[in-house]
């Protein structure tokens, strides 16, 4: 026959090569090596949900010299989340004040009279990403 089948497992390196044999039990030198490998187990990773807002409220005006930004955010694997928070002037704003942390809030200085933009990146331990929304506040 010209085919054959076989079990194979998944995530594993499969090597072959043919030989030609005939009725007389003459055979011909073995082809040249061929492999494939088989696809493994998938695996699965939800992106983490958008980070929501919690204070300072979108667009409120900020009394105080500092104020704390807090957020919420979730994984529906509930993968460990870690956040990098953008904070400053600019809108979107560029200036990173924090790296994978893992509180779901951050202190921040302010300057009266200035228009203040933030956002959270969440992050999961599988790579997962999601950039959150710009939200803005101002200062008095």
């Amino acid at each position: 026959t010209n085919s054959t089948s076989a079990s194979l497992s998944k995530g594993v390196a499969y090597y072959w090569r043919v030989r030609a044999k005939d009725n007389k039990n003459a055979s011909s030198d073995y082809s040249s090596g061929f492999n494939f490998y088989t696809e493994g187990e998938g695996e699965k990773n939800y992106l983490p949900f958008a980070p929501s807002l919690i204070a300072p409220t979108l667009n409120s005006i900020v009394q105080e010299a500092n104020a704390t930004l807090e957020w919420d955010a979730s994984d529906v694997d509930n993968d460990p989340l870690t956040f990098t928070i953008y904070f400053g002037t600019d809108n979107p704003p560029t200036n990173t004040v924090a790296t994978s942390i893992s509180e779901k809030s951050f202190s921040v200085d302010l300057s009266p009279q200035t228009n203040y933009f933030w956002k959270v990146v969440v992050k999961d331990d599988k790579g997962g990403r999601t950039d959150g929304q710009v939200w803005g506040f101002k200062t008095d």
